[in-house]
This record gives C-alpha cells, structure tokens and sequence, in this order.
C-alpha cells in the first residue's frame, strides 16, 4: 500500500518539535536527524533507541549542514540498494542491514529502520532523562508505526530497553502487531554474538563454509566475531519469519 506521505511531512514536524522540547532537558543538545521516508507501505518496522550524536557529527551546526545535504539516520548519504550487495564495507551496521535483506526481506519484502527518539545528542546527555523522553515519544512513534507499517506489521526490537519499553506498553496487546527483539549490531554487544554459534555448533560451520567460502555473499575477511553475529541475524530472522502473520 501508498504511503500516506503528507502524513508522514506532518508528522516529522511533531518530531522536530519534539527535539526542541527535547533540548530543554538536555544541555540544549539535540538535533533532529530524519530516517529514511520509506516510499511505500513496509512489512517490519525496526525500533532503535536514539542517535548518536558524534556518531556523524562535530557539532549542531555541522549536523545541520549534513542533513540538510541529505545524511539520514542510519544510511549516512547511502540509499537502500534494491537488492543484497556483497562489495559493502564491513563495519557491524552494515552487516545488519545486509542480514535483513538476505534473510528477512530477500527480494519481496521492505522495512523501516526508526528509533524511538529521534533528536540526536551525545551518549551521556541522552541517557539521563531517558524515562521522561521515552515516555514522550512514545506517541509519535505510534503514529510513525501506523503510517509506515502494512496491517500487523511486527515490531522488532534492536535495544533491550527499547523492546522492554513497549512490553510495559502492551505493545502487541494493543496494536496486534507481534513484538519481536534481535541482537544490537554495536561492538558493546559483541560478547553476545558468539551465543547462536555456541548452541548450535555444527549448524554454524555449515553456515561459514555455505556463506563464507569462494563465491560468498559476504565481504571477504570478516573476524570470527562478525561472522558469529550474520549467523545470529539468520537464525532470529527465522525465528521472526515462523512467527509473523502471513
């Protein structure tokens, strides 16, 4: 289905007033900075917690100066490809991204990548008035849920918080939509990758030689630890896919 897009302009200014109402809490840090406007309706929505200021920035001014060139939250100046690329660079998130579409979405299938709260400020300023904010934005990301996702779209997760958040809220209960959580791509959760690998042993070896070998669909050269966290991505993805309404 067509994304309601005039919808979607009225709601962005929300969040843009929100950043604003945000700043007063945080050392008048913050900025907005959009995701990516999906063209049509999607059929997962992924649900992060808030950007990283320094992340892509030095300073407000020069955050503003890239988005209004076009930075995006998430895809940097990239646009999705239509369809898995392998000559990627390796860094985690884009090892995320490229899991989703090999095997979430293959060819057939879209999502949006979001997070909860979109006024980008550093790490420590964020976190303190984390409750205050969430609660907030909760709302627009509601609405951000109903215009981007098809009917029943699920919801994953890629922030314990974030997926606790939304259980306190009856998520599911409310919206029917199923609420699904999957490792975070950062390094700060890189000691939870090797877990998958470590329960099912012999399913990853085959997994490294199907992926990993001449021919792969992967950049070549990946650690041991980044190849444990694309094995983690397949089996929640199918996990995911076994449960989400057909």
């Amino acid at each position: 289905m067509s994304l309601d897009e005039a919808r979607y302009h009225e709601l962005e200014c929300s969040f843009r007033a929100q950043v604003d109402r945000d700043r007063a809490h945080a050392e008048g840090m913050g900025v907005y900075l959009p995701c990516l406007q999906p063209e049509e309706q999607v059929d997962y929505i992924f649900v992060g917690m808030e950007p990283s200021f320094f992340g892509f920035a030095d300073s407000i001014e020069h955050a503003e100066e890239r988005i209004a060139r076009g930075f995006r939250n998430f895809w940097g100046f990239e646009r999705p490809p239509s369809k898995f690329e392998p000559n990627k660079p390796k860094d985690p998130l884009r090892l995320f991204m490229y899991s989703i579409d090999r095997f979430l979405c293959q060819s057939e299938r879209t999502y949006h990548l979001t997070d909860l709260a979109k006024g980008a400020m550093p790490v420590k300023v964020a976190a303190v008035d984390r409750d205050r904010k969430y609660k907030e934005w909760y709302p627009l990301l509601m609405e951000e849920i109903e215009i981007v996702g098809k009917l029943k779209a699920p919801i994953i997760a890629f922030s314990k918080e974030v997926e606790r958040f939304l259980q306190r809220r009856d998520l599911e209960g409310k919206t029917g939509r199923p609420l699904h959580r999957v490792l975070h791509y950062s390094n700060s959760a890189v000691a939870h990758r090797r877990r998958e690998a470590e329960r099912d042993r012999e399913g990853f070896e085959a997994f490294k030689t199907e992926e990993f070998g001449n021919g792969c669909h992967w950049p070549a050269g990946l650690s041991l630890s980044k190849q444990q966290l694309i094995f983690t991505y397949k089996k929640q993805f199918e996990a995911i896919q076994t449960h989400s309404p057909k």
